[in-house]
């Protein structure tokens, strides 16, 4: 026998049994979805229509500053940009210009709903545009450049024309922003110019004054005054070597002196002439002398002619060394002046070069500060130029159209919302249900909360049969032999049967309940008939004393019983009658019977049943619920095999627990568990793991009639 624990499985080997335990209430929960579903369909009608429409713009932004190259953003920092764009579209100042464009100011339902947002700092359109920005909503699309701004309102048109002021006002807004923002940089790049206008200035009248400070009309020429110098000392090294020349002729004295060649300036044509006449007066005294002697005429007359040409070269070499004298002191001065105009060259050069290096500083300055107001002036001009073609950083990329179908309710948002609260309704109730009821279901829920062995499930009639004949359920057994009902109560006596064990000859096979009313009375005498009808010798024993529900059903006109063969005043062939349809043996109980259960312990019941175990296989045994008497307790220790039934989701496990302790408190023990009065329909649906889930398998196999 299992253990009995207090909870239960709730199917949670697996999600079919999960889910067939959601079927078990899937019509309430149908119901409450119906239910939410018209609920929400109602509503829907009841509340007012609005529209939604929506204009699109795109992140497009424009350089502030013309010429200069835009920013390379990331995504992150595109995203805020966009971000930032959204928050502006919210903004008052934007509702505000839209209240001005559509004169919203004069719309008496936004002025009421501006009462809400009216305070002492606010103004009238400031309080209307509050009243805008609360139908109004803003978002970007996805993680495109793209966002959109979304208006509501009970009037299409209206909704319409606010969405597409929204998106103009909020060009216009950025457009102002950037106005200021070109104006801001016009008025520093106006300062800028001014600034640099003044360094240039500076820069030239500096460079101009450092010219006549330094002589420097033109441009310094260092190639020029190089040449010169090179000229200058040519001329100085032919002018040294004419005073080496005329010093060295100078030097010389008397016909020494040589004439100092094509280039000098002293002329030797002269003494040269006299020195070749000197040389043939010479050569004719000599020839004179020699030929005619110291006496001759014409030797003296030669000879004064030579002495006039010595003296004639003498006063020649006189003239000439003066002139010497004369050329080597010009050489001289000449050197002298050459030297000094080398050496004045030299420092015009050096000046040169120094003032050109100081002119050059100033000259990069000034172009430096030309340059600079050049590039100001062109970027100030480029900016003017741009002012003109400014644009805000978004553009419209779609404007808002005329909404045809209202977006406030929402039909279909509403029914599926109704539909999930109503379906979040029915499985909470169904929670609710599946943990407060404590009736039994399944096989599990006998085994795991009773720990008894499960012998099977009885049907109801309607369930089991097609078209049954009858409405009583204990009769229906007899005209549907071959259907599923029937059945039922043949696997219920069979285990009985196979799980009893008696030394002394016959069966007694108990049948009880915990409570009344869980189908004891037709079970006992369907168990005892289909043990009947199948050929076993079998007595139906009614020991309830209070109800007497089988003598009433199976033998109404019975005026003797059980309680007089205990008596002795009648014999057990007196008081036995037999149903004629089935072969069952009845053995009732008279009206007249006592409810003391002592009758059950006297040794008068001991023989009697040691006497029915002797004529019968079978003895089935209806007994009183264990809860309401002792009866069953007193008897329990008599049967060899005792059958608790639970009805179907009904019976209280608390209560099939305590009819178990009272059996097992009297030393008996309960061999098994029946549910009874199944909906085989509704169990085949929601009863995963019990046997009746396959009913719907094993329907065509039984009779249908």
């Amino acid at each position: 026998m299992a253990d009995a624990t207090n909870m239960r499985p709730e199917e949670r080997q697996d999600l079919a049994g999960l889910f067939s335990r959601l079927r078990r209430h899937l019509p309430i929960i149908l119901a409450c979805v119906i239910v939410a579903v018209v609920l929400a369909w109602a509503v829907s009608k009841v509340l007012p229509r609005k529209y939604t429409a929506s204009a699109q713009l795109e992140y497009t932004p424009q350089d502030a500053v013309a010429g200069t190259p835009p920013p390379a953003l990331s995504d992150l920092a595109r995203d805020a940009k966009i971000d930032a764009e959204v928050q502006t579209m919210k903004s008052l100042p934007v509702a505000v210009r839209v209240v001005e464009q559509l004169r919203l100011d004069r719309d008496p339902e936004l002025r009421a709903a501006a009462q809400n947002f009216a305070t002492d700092a606010a103004t009238e359109k400031q309080a209307i545009g509050g009243a805008l920005l609360a139908n109004l909503s803003a978002a970007r699309v996805g993680t495109t450049s793209l966002f959109e701004v979304r208006y509501i309102d009970k009037n299409p048109l209206k909704a319409m024309q606010v969405a597409n002021a929204f998106a103009q006002a909020f060009m216009a807004e950025d457009m102002q922003t950037k106005v200021q923002q070109y104006r801001d940089v016009d008025q520093r790049l106006g300062g800028q110019l001014e600034d640099l206008r003044r360094k240039v200035e500076q820069a030239d009248a500096q460079v101009a004054a450092f010219r006549v400070r330094n002589n420097l009309l033109g441009l310094p020429d260092s190639v020029t005054a190089e040449q010169e110098i090179s000229g200058i000392r040519n001329a100085l090294a032919t002018a040294r070597a004419e005073e080496a020349a005329a010093r060295a002729r100078s030097a010389a004295s008397g016909t020494t002196i040589v004439g100092g060649g094509g280039a000098s300036q002293i002329s030797t044509q002269t003494l040269s002439t006299l020195r070749q006449q000197r040389a043939q007066v010479a050569a004719r005294v000599a020839s004179l002398q020699s030929r005619y002697g110291e006496r001759y005429p014409a030797l003296a007359d030669a000879r004064k002619e030579l002495d006039a040409i010595d003296a004639q070269l003498s006063r020649e070499m006189r003239d000439l060394s003066r002139s010497a004298g004369n050329v080597t002191q010009a050489a001289g001065s000449t050197t002298a002046s050459l030297e000094a105009s080398l050496a004045a060259a030299q420092a015009r050069l050096a000046n040169n070069v120094r003032a050109s290096v100081e002119l050059a500083d100033l000259q990069r300055t000034a172009q430096n500060a030309r340059d600079a107001y050049q590039q100001l002036l062109t970027t100030s001009t480029q900016q003017n130029a741009q002012q003109s073609i400014m644009r805000p950083d978004s553009r419209l990329a779609a404007p808002a159209t005329l909404p045809l179908t209202p977006s406030s309710p929402n039909v279909p948002v509403l029914l599926f919302m109704g539909a999930v609260l109503g379906l979040a309704i029915g499985l909470a109730i169904a929670y609710i249900r599946e943990r407060w009821v404590q009736g039994l279901d399944t096989v599990d829920d006998i085994e795991t909360m009773l720990g008894v062995d499960y012998f099977n499930s009885v049907p109801t009639p309607a369930s089991a049969i097609e078209k049954p004949r009858t409405s009583d359920p204990a009769e229906a057994a007899l005209l549907h032999p071959l259907s599923a009902y029937t059945e039922a109560y043949r696997n219920l006596a069979t285990s009985l049967s196979f799980t009893a064990t008696s030394a002394q000859g016959g069966k007694i096979l108990g049948i009880t309940s915990a409570l009344p009313k869980e189908g004891k009375t037709t079970t006992s005498t369907s168990v005892a008939r289909v043990l009947a009808t199948g050929g076993s010798r079998t007595l139906l024993l009614d020991t309830d004393l209070r109800r007497r529900s089988v003598s009433v059903a199976l033998a109404p006109q019975a005026r003797v019983g059980l309680g007089e063969v205990l008596a002795g005043s009648a014999s057990i062939d007196d008081v036995v009658l037999r149903e004629e349809a089935t072969g069952l043996d009845v053995l009732p109980l008279a009206p007249t019977i006592g409810t003391s259960s002592h009758m059950f312990e006297t040794p008068e019941f001991a023989a009697l049943l040691a006497e029915l175990r002797g004529r019968y296989e079978h003895i089935v045994v209806d007994t009183a619920p264990v809860l309401a008497v002792a009866d069953t307790r007193v008897l329990a220790h008599h049967f060899d095999a005792l059958a608790l039934l639970v009805r179907w989701r009904s019976t209280p496990a608390r209560a099939a627990r305590a009819a178990l302790h009272q059996i097992t408190s009297v030393g008996a023990g309960v061999t098994g568990v029946a549910l009874t009065m199944v909906n085989l329909k509704v169990q085949a649906q929601s009863g995963f793991g019990d046997p009746s889930y396959y009913a719907d398998y094993m329907k065509d196999y039984y009779a249908k009639s």
